[in-house]
Parts: C-alpha cells; sequence; structure tokens
C-alpha cells in the first residue's frame, strides 16, 4: 500500500507540472513579431493584460498572457515563446528563448522561468522555477508546487517539486532528456548531476543524490539519505514503510551494477565501494558495507544470552561446590561413628575383663 502510494505521488508530481507547463498557454491569440499590453491597454497581437498586470512578447510567434494574473507580468522574448500568468497574485512568468515556455498558475509570488526549449511551470506560494536548456537536443520540463520550494534544472530532463521548503537541483550537459529529478514532502534535497540518472525523494527532511552516474536512487522517510557516485546501473534505496524508515542510509561509491538497500531502521546503513554486481542490504539498525557487518542485533543478542548461560554455570558450579563439602563431611561423620562403633565392643570387653578378675579373686578368697 505505501508502495502504491508512493507511486502515485510521483505519477501527481508528473500531472500536476505537465498541467502547469500548458495550461493557458493555447488560449492566447495568434501574434505579432513584438507587442505590448500593460494595465489592460494594447490587448492584441499575442499580449494580454488586465488593470493590474503587463504582458510583453517580443519574437516572431511569441506570445504573452498575463490577462488572469493580479499585479503579475508574463514576458516571452524568442521565436515562438510563450508566458502566462493565471490567478497568480505577484507573480512572474519569462520565457527567454526560441520555444521557451513559461506559465503560472493560481498562487502567490511565484516566479516561473525557461531559458531555451523547454517548459517550467510553478503554483503555491513562495515558489522559485528555473530551467535552463541551451544547445541541447534532450527534451527538459520543470515545475514546482507547494510553498517555498526552489527548483533548478540545467539541461535536458524531467524535475517535479511538490511540497514545502523542498530544493531540488539538476545539472547536465547532454542526454537524451530521460533523466528525472523528484522530491516530495517536507525540507528535502534532491540532486542529480550528469546526464543520465533518477533521483527520487520523499517525505521529511531526507535527500537523495547521484553524481555522474546513470544509476537510480531514491529515498524515503524522516532523515533518510542516499546517493551514488561515480557509478553506473546501480539501484540505492532507503526506503522502508512509509513514515516509518528514520535516519537510514544507503550509498555506493565507484561501483557498478550493485544493489544496495537499507530498510526501516533506525541506524540502519548499507553501502558499497567499489564493488560490482553485489547485493548489500541492511534493513534493521547496524551497519551493513561491502558485505562486512557491524553492531549487528543478532550478535548483541547473541553476547546478551551467552552472559546469563555464563553466569548459570557459574551458579552451577558454587551450588555443586556446597554439596560436595556437605557429601565430604557426611563421610567424615560416617567413619567417625564407624570408629566409636567399633571402640564401643572394646570398652565391653574390657569390662568383662575386669569383671573377670574380680570374679576369681572373690571365688579365690571363699576357697581359703
Amino acid at each position: 500500500m505505501n508502495q502504491v502510494r508512493a507511486k502515485s505521488g510521483v505519477l501527481l508530481a508528473a500531472l500536476v507540472s505537465g498541467a502547469l507547463a500548458t495550461s493557458t498557454l493555447a488560449e492566447v491569440p495568434a501574434a505579432n513579431a513584438t507587442c505590448i499590453s500593460a494595465f489592460g491597454i494594447g490587448n492584441g497581437g499575442g499580449c494580454t493584460s488586465n488593470l493590474t498586470s503587463i504582458a510583453i512578447a517580443i519574437g516572431a510567434g511569441a506570445t504573452a498572457d498575463a490577462g488572469g494574473g493580479f499585479f503579475s507580468s508574463a514576458m516571452s522574448f524568442g521565436t515562438h515563446a510563450a508566458a502566462a500568468t493565471t490567478f497568480g497574485i505577484m507573480s512572474f512568468a519569462v520565457a527567454v528563448g526560441e520555444d521557451a515556455r513559461a506559465s503560472v498558475l493560481p498562487g502567490l509570488l511565484n516566479i516561473a522561468w525557461q531559458q531555451g526549449a523547454g517548459s517550467t511551470a510553478a503554483a503555491g506560494a513562495l515558489n522559485f522555477a528555473l530551467g535552463m536548456l541551451n544547445g541541447a537536443t534532450g527534451a527538459q520540463s520543470t515545475g514546482v508546487a507547494g510553498v517555498g520550494n526552489i527548483a533548478l534544472q540545467f539541461g535536458p530532463g524531467t524535475m517535479t517539486n511538490i511540497g514545502s521548503m523542498n530544493l531540488t537541483f539538476a545539472g547536465a550537459s547532454g542526454g537524451d532528456g530521460t533523466k528525472a529529478t523528484n522530491a516530495g514532502g517536507l525540507g528535502n534535497l534532491s540532486l542529480n548531476i550528469g546526464d543520465a540518472g533518477t533521483v527520487w525523494v520523499q517525505g521529511f527532511l531526507s535527500s537523495a543524490t547521484n553524481l555522474l552516474g546513470d544509476s537510480i536512487v531514491k529515498a524515503q522517510g524522516i532523515l533518510t539519505a542516499a546517493g551514488n557516485v561515480l557509478g553506473n546501473g546501480n539501484l540505492v534505496t532507503a526506503i522502508g514503510p512509509f513514515p516509518n524508515t528514520t535516519l537510514s542510509l544507503a550509498f555506493n561509491f565507484f561501483g557498478n551494477n550493485n544493489t544496495v538497500a537499507a530498510g526501516s531502521g533506525p541506524f540502519a546503513i548499507a553501502g558499497a565501494i567499489e564493488q560490482t554486481l553485489k547485493t548489500i542490504k541492511r534493513s534493521f539498525p547496524g551497519i551493513n558495507i561491502n558485505g562486512i557487518t557491524a553492531l549487528s542485533g543478532a550478535s548483541v543478542a547473541g553476547s546478551k544470552k551467552a552472559a546469563p548461560a555464563a553466569a548459570s554455570r557459574t551458579s552451577i558450579t558454587e551450588t555443586a561446590s556446597p554439596t560436595v563439602s556437605a557429601e565430604s563431611r557426611a563421610t567424615q561423620a560416617a567413619s567417625t561413628a564407624r570408629v566409636g562403633g567399633n571402640k564401643k565392643p572394646a570398652t565391653s570387653s574390657k569390662s568383662t575383663a575386669t569383671g573377670s578378675k574380680s570374679g576369681s579373686a572373690a571365688g579365690g578368697k571363699s576357697a581359703r
């Protein structure tokens, strides 16, 4: 069920991003090469404004629509560039370059800026989204929704940032646009540097990082982290039953085609360093790096069991010692008793002898 919710969250993020990037732009009237509309004056030719907004479009087929914004502006510069604000308050949409698209949906103090072919969108409050694509052939889209989020993407790829106080950053010099960088929740960091790879983080104060590798990195939970550095084909995850995964860490350094997984923890650490085709996992508190474990719950339990066993053996020994002593004392008593028994007949014979002597003496006297 948690996995379903996680996947549905990513799907929702993608849908929101797409909706943000494409909304309202198709409704702009046919464009002229250049148009300016301010405070409801000069509408037409691709520019639309109201009493509180400004729209500027410069370039063949460029359009700008600020008709639905309040104290907002939409500006586009470049061939077929398009910018729009819809029910945005003190918000700004800026599209620069050929086929650049920027849009702001309902919200307050949002900024959406697209440089080069691609789309950037923002909704909510106090969000900043920036997409830049110069000289690359891959597609690019950047979307942010929520409160106080920052989404920065340079180069091809897809970026989605939903929640509050999240930071997503992606940089690439090339690629085919399949790279993905996503974040959802509160205070999370999603970092993806390189031409490929997927980074996904969800939860609270967690992070997922991919540096110069074509790998999948996922983190979910509270104060949880996952990272990949200079490795391809890896699956690095710090994921457990959401939101119970706490203080877990999974990482891969300088290795390829590894599966590294840290579970719910807390303090579950799984890592691979210069490994290939390895599976390294840690679900419960403890450390597993390159297959070498430490702080194992089993070893701790074993040591705890060994101590009572040793104490039991000591107790048995101590109990046996008094028994042996008692037996020794009993043996000595028996020996003494036997010795005493042997002495008693001797005393009787002695008495008999004495009696005989007395009898003999008395008889002698009588005879005389």
